[in-house]
């Protein structure tokens, strides 16, 4: 029943993913192109990459407020395991979802879908590309990892 569940939640992120994907495509990069008078500009962009270095900050210090009350509650975190989870939190399909229920709403601007399915999708392709790449690295770095790699090594062949 877990695999099963697992899979639905896969395909549903898959889907959420191509649905952005193509409605990105066609409001952002066609109407933006086509369009004499772009409601987007290139400081928008620089607004994105400034909005995910403070959602980072945000997340540590949410994650480093409540960290004693999380220790006695039982959930015993070190201070490199609070490092890791603001670090490797991604943003993605929940909030590409909401970004799409914006997009389809009547009630709001076209101009204020525009820049929240910006914001949106432009955080969620940063997380993608920079926390889910190098997450691993940081494990490392942090010495969290139970395992040194000759162990994942052997693991590793084993398993296969």
């Amino acid at each position: 029943m877990h695999h099963v569940w697992g899979f639905i939640g896969f395909a549903a992120e898959t889907l959420i993913f191509i649905l952005s994907g193509v409605i990105i495509g066609q409001r952002i990069v066609v109407d933006q192109i086509q369009s004499h008078n772009p409601s987007i500009s290139g400081m928008d962009f620089v607004k994105v990459a400034s909005g995910y270095l403070i959602l980072h900050v945000i997340r540590f210090l949410c994650i480093l407020t409540f960290w004693p009350i999380m220790r006695r509650m039982g959930y015993g975190m070190t201070f490199p395991q609070v490092i890791l989870a603001s670090y490797a939190g991604l943003r993605g399909a929940v909030g590409m979802s909401l970004a799409l229920m914006v997009v389809t709403s009547s009630y709001i601007d076209e101009y204020v879908k525009d820049i929240i399915l910006l914001h949106v999708s432009g955080t969620a392709l940063l997380t993608l590309l920079i926390n889910a790449t190098t997450t691993g690295l940081l494990v490392n770095y942090l010495g969290l990892s139970p395992y040194s790699d000759l162990k994942k090594n052997i693991l590793l062949s084993v398993a296969n």
